[in-house]
């Protein structure tokens, strides 16, 4: 006891590592990237509510897609991408981000992909606002390469599904079944 009748305070364990490159820590890049996206939107969802960051999300969503848009016509050599190569280059972009995209059906008139592992890992359940990033870069690419693009998150594993299924319709016209649509800048 102290003298004023509180606890003792402790003196701080302390060890003699002080090289901890082969301790067992789970911290890379990737897992410090994620804490930092889920921190961000974890604070925005608490200060602003969920529709206010997912339209903050929106955003980054577009500003995002733009540099990648902009990437891939660089490797294309192209000013759009035609049909088969916009599909081509939303299953490699997300590839390249750790998913596991693939077709389910790729016409004239839309687009359905599936996905066997979210590239946000564990933290799209936990921020599921993040899945609009793909509907941002996703939609983005599609309506600069085809005109217009209308995507439609209809089943996602951030919202417990075993499978993503994003549909893409071409077909501005096409039913409606709670997508959000996006415009091409004319050049299509």
């Amino acid at each position: 006891m102290s003298l004023n009748g509180g606890a003792v305070p402790m003196e701080p364990s302390t060890c003699g590592v002080t090289d901890f490159k082969d301790a067992p820590i789970p911290i890379g890049l990737e897992r410090f990237l994620g804490l930092v996206i889920r921190s961000l939107s974890t604070a925005l969802e608490d200060t602003v509510g969920s529709h206010e960051a997912g339209g903050f999300i929106s955003l980054v969503g577009i500003a995002i897609s733009e540099e990648v848009q902009a990437e891939y016509l660089r490797a294309a050599g192209a000013e759009r991408l035609g049909r088969e190569a916009v599909s081509n280059a939303l299953i490699d972009l997300k590839r390249r981000l750790g998913g596991d995209f693939y077709v389910i059906e790729d016409t004239a008139e839309r687009i359905v992909l599936g996905n066997r592992r979210c590239p946000f890992g564990d933290l799209a359940k936990e921020c599921p606002s993040l899945c609009t990033i793909t509907s941002h870069v996703f939609g983005h690419m599609v309506a600069e390469s085809q005109g217009y693009g209308r995507v439609t998150l209809a089943e996602t594993i951030a919202r417990g599904a075993q499978e993503c299924r994003i549909v893409i319709d071409l077909d501005p016209d096409a039913p409606d079944h709670g997508g959000q649509s996006y415009f091409g800048n004319g050049n299509a």
